[in-house]
């Protein structure tokens, strides 16, 4: 399950952009939350969370790995 920083949950409703980078394919693909999980890490002050691709990807199988990329709104502003 996919980790994010206590200080992005509060703005998980404002979050533009979520995508999974996925390590076999070393492609990025659209995804949405599913979960946040309800216990903050004390050391990395982080929780855990879900997510789901959106739509569908045939070269993707289970059991493959990545990471979620969550991109703020000034992110993307200043990003352009």
């Amino acid at each position: 399950m996919p980790v994010l920083l206590t200080s992005w949950t509060a703005i998980e409703e404002e979050i533009e952009r979520l995508e999974v980078q996925i390590d076999e394919t070393r492609r990025t693909y659209p995804a949405r939350f599913t979960r946040v999980g309800a216990r903050v890490d004390p050391v990395s002050q982080s929780v855990k969370v879900g997510a789901a691709i959106n739509g569908r990807f045939p070269e993707l199988i289970a059991g493959m790995s990545g990471r979620v990329i969550a991109r703020r709104p000034s992110t993307l502003s200043s990003a352009r």
